[in-house]
């Protein structure tokens, strides 16, 4: 029954105006949800070109050399001379510009040989900025001991950069630990 002066009729169940007021919540939350998009872990950067991505992978490559280096030598100078960054804000807890750390690891351990397959698990994604550049490399690490077993692993690691001249140079390393969610990076 409608009451006198009500523009609608009531009929048994929800009245027209209830039905289209949901209908329209239902898809207004349904194109909210599919819009929404979580933040940029990287605001700003954009995926390097093929040239852009060339000369910061040279840089990351001699860093890992130099890591396989040091780690046979047992003296960390030898990334320190190359990427003097590295050798201040260590956070072993987080895995920060670990460098150090690692070293004496392995000095400990005796290794006879340290290697990096740094795009063995992905190819390396490499986000440039206005002079700056991030990294993400997802490699394995072999360790070899002198009984002649090895340790074997994979490595996240979040590299970060910065321009020097026509090349780059490392000003922060970042290595997933244990029990570390891996970084976002943005869709390849």
């Amino acid at each position: 029954m409608a009451r006198s002066g009500q523009p609608w009729d009531v009929k048994p169940g929800l009245v027209s105006w209830q039905r289209r007021s949901a209908a329209a919540l239902l898809l207004a939350g349904t194109l909210a949800s599919c819009t929404h998009q979580p933040p940029d872990p990287l605001p700003g950067y954009h995926a390097a070109s093929t040239d852009e991505r060339a000369v910061v992978m040279r840089t990351i490559e001699d860093y890992y050399s130099r890591r396989a280096s040091a780690a046979l030598s047992g003296d960390a100078a030898t990334i320190f001379v190359a990427f003097p960054k590295l050798a201040e804000g260590e956070d072993r807890t987080s895995g920060v510009n670990t460098d150090a750390f690692f070293v004496e690891r392995m000095r400990n351990l005796g290794v006879t040989d340290v290697r990096f397959e740094i795009e063995e698990r992905e190819p390396a994604r490499v986000y440039v900025k206005d002079g700056r550049a991030a990294a993400f490399v997802h490699g394995k690490q072999t360790w070899r001991y002198p009984r002649g077993d090895a340790t074997i692993g994979e490595f996240y690691t979040r590299l970060d950069l910065f321009r020097v001249g026509g090349g780059w140079q490392l000003d922060r390393t970042d290595e997933v630990m244990l029990g570390e969610r891996p970084p976002r990076t943005p869709a390849p």
